[in-house]
């Protein structure tokens, strides 16, 4: 009877054991959503209205930012959609590293339009614990303020951005119809967005050569 006992007993520490990592495993981030998006969107601003520094520079310090706060893997897989699910391995890995520099190109050009006090956070939207929808404004001195709103998914403990809407556009759509229609050219073929991503790497290396030799 003390067997059974003590094996309903380990049964059951396991069975425990078991749910409290499972729990801990699908909790959301400790830190609130909003605190997230302030901190992201400060850091934003002040790098890129910095005009101390060179644009090679803000480039260069808005890849850091935005590859520790945006969900890469989780947006290539977004604005891919079906056309994910037949890339090959090879091409997954291509199209990840090369949508990575075109999103650093792309959101850069779009908070690089902006050169504000800061954000103000509006309504928070939360779903379950590890998705929430922010929206803010980004106030500017110079201008009417723009309507963004932030979408989050947690991750590894800690909040990542998956789409940025401004003014209701969603750049993560968006970026689903031009690759899709890009796709559809191509044959349906990944490699041909994947080499229109990379001639459009090698347009803004170009460009980003040039300003740098002309500020030398």
């Amino acid at each position: 009877m003390d067997t059974k006992i003590k094996k309903v007993s380990l049964w059951l520490s396991a069975l425990v054991l078991t749910a409290g990592i499972a729990m801990q495993a699908h909790a959301g981030p400790k830190q609130s959503p909003d605190s997230f998006i302030t901190a992201f969107g400060d850091q934003a601003i002040k790098l890129l209205s910095n005009s101390s520094s060179d644009a090679a520079e803000r480039s260069r310090g808005l890849r850091r930012l935005l590859i520790k706060n945006f969900d890469v893997d989780f947006i290539s897989k977004t604005v891919l959609a079906r056309h994910w699910r037949k890339a090959s391995a090879a091409e997954r890995v291509e199209f990840r590293n090369l949508f990575e520099d075109y999103i650093v190109t792309v959101y850069g050009r779009r908070l690089g339009g902006y050169s504000g006090e800061g954000f103000k956070i509006g309504r928070i939207a939360r779903k379950g614990d590890d998705q929430a929808y922010i929206s803010s404004k980004i106030v500017r001195p110079d201008g009417p303020p723009v309507k963004v709103a932030w979408r989050l998914r947690g991750r590894g403990g800690k909040w990542r951005i998956v789409d940025i809407v401004v003014e209701g556009v969603s750049m993560a759509l968006t970026q689903r119809s031009e690759f899709g229609a890009v796709i559809r050219k191509q044959g349906g073929k990944i490699s041909g967005l994947n080499a229109k991503l990379r001639e459009l790497a090698g347009d803004r290396d170009k460009v980003e050569n040039k300003v740098a030799a002309k500020a030398s």
